[in-house]
């Protein structure tokens, strides 16, 4: 206090809009917030749904290759058709369909897949 009986103030660091101090020194929050730890359940969830988006890209790998050879196989093997330059656009066609089903597989596996793996976690976690 001062003699005429007025307080002095101490300055402070500005705030922002967030709530936290504009210095990035140590002891400041990141701009994101707290950080949120992953429960046991939510780490088995993404790690779960992790494999399961790997096993559905496989599978669409998988899908593709099968169908081309088959297509391959079948075309020129058995019906023992000579390759013509003139059907080259039919079978780029025939093997972008392949690869369009592929891709369908993947599509469907993927959100197909996550109920699944929080149906297999919860079961997993009541035991």
């Amino acid at each position: 206090k001062r003699q005429d009986g007025a307080v002095a103030m101490e300055m402070q660091p500005l705030k922002s809009a967030e709530g936290g101090d504009t210095a990035d020194g140590p002891g400041t929050r990141p701009r994101g917030g707290p950080k949120k730890e992953k429960s046991v359940l939510q780490a088995k969830l993404t790690q779960l749904a992790v494999q399961i988006g790997k096993a559905g890209l496989a599978m669409s790998a998988v899908t593709v290759i099968i169908l081309v050879l088959y297509f391959v196989i079948e075309t020129f093997v058995v019906q023992g058709r000579p390759w013509v330059a003139e059907c080259a656009p039919v079978y780029v066609q025939y093997w972008v369909k392949f690869f369009i089903i592929g891709v369908t597989v993947l599509v469907v596996a993927v959100p197909e897949g996550l109920p699944l793996a929080v149906t297999i976690s919860l079961a997993y976690s009541v035991k």
